[in-house]
């Protein structure tokens, strides 16, 4: 979807800077149901949008805006998918152009008459899920807003809800007491804990991280010395950053486990390359 990508008032420093981060978040995250694709802004339509693309329709879903800006725009729409294992694309405004003309998401009745499904969704969704759900119109006339309507409960169900189990690619790697060696993982989040077998405070980090095939392993980076407090990290413990790409020179595989559908390598001897 990404394809050719023509940027606004935007360096390329900061567009691949901002891409990369993207394709970070999209480990583990899945084409199967479509994607969620943010269009670029053009000198005529100066904000960056948010589009829902289903399998089974031609036409893209307005979803709304998200800011005048990449960074902030992909950072709204990476909080937005929280919740959903679809894959998060970018796409150049163009393929979205057919679309601003259309005028079937147009309310004709009631206190919403004359505005758009996506308007009303962001201002009062559950006019819209009653749209979807209990809407019993005696005229097939409507028949296509209904069909809207449902695919905005779809989005809904995917960006509000949480769900006791995600759908993952992630597949455990190895077996347990495997060496593994030459491991280039992205971090997707880091946690401090203080080591309970060490009397003082001991400040590791627990990193969550994954592949280029969205496979996730978890780890310690053990502190570097003690720690004043436990929500510090020791002036000498390397201090490892969300989205950072961590080179693992070896590490053993000490277990699997699964969480909400999730499939998670543990790994421990690890070594990090130096910076």
């Amino acid at each position: 979807m990404d394809g050719k990508l023509t940027f606004y008032q935007l360096s390329s420093e900061v567009a691949n800077e901002v891409l990369e981060r993207v394709e970070a978040f999209n480990r583990g995250r899945t084409r199967e149901r479509g994607a969620y694709v943010i269009s670029l802004a053009t000198a005529y339509r100066p904000y960056y949008a948010l589009w829902r693309i289903f399998p089974d329709s031609d036409i893209p879903l307005f979803i709304r805006t998200l800011a005048v800006t990449f960074d902030v725009a992909a950072e709204r729409a990476m909080k937005l998918l929280q919740n959903c294992n679809v894959v998060l694309s970018v796409a150049d405004n163009a393929v979205f152009e057919r679309c601003y003309g259309l005028t079937d998401d147009v309310i004709p009745f009631g206190k919403y008459k004359g505005k758009r499904l996506a308007e009303i969704y962001y201002l009062a969704p559950s006019y819209v899920l009653w749209l979807a759900n209990k809407f019993t119109p005696d005229t097939r006339r409507y028949d296509h807003l209904i069909e809207l309507a449902k695919q905005f409960a779809y989005v809904h169900f995917e960006l509000t809800v949480q769900k006791r189990q995600i759908s993952s690619v992630s597949r455990f790697v190895g077996n347990k007491g495997d060496k593994l060696k030459d491991l280039s993982l992205t971090v997707l989040n880091i946690r401090l804990q203080v080591d309970t077998y060490k009397p003082d405070f001991y400040v590791d980090q627990n990193i969550l991280a994954a592949d280029r095939d969205g496979n996730r392993f978890t780890f310690l980076v053990k502190a570097a010395g003690q720690s004043l407090t436990p929500k510090a990290l020791h002036c000498r413990s390397r201090k490892i950053n969300r989205q950072e790409v961590l080179h693992l020179l070896s590490a053993k595989v000490m277990g699997h486990y699964e969480s909400h559908g999730v499939r998670y390598t543990r790994l421990g001897y690890v070594k990090i390359q130096s910076v």
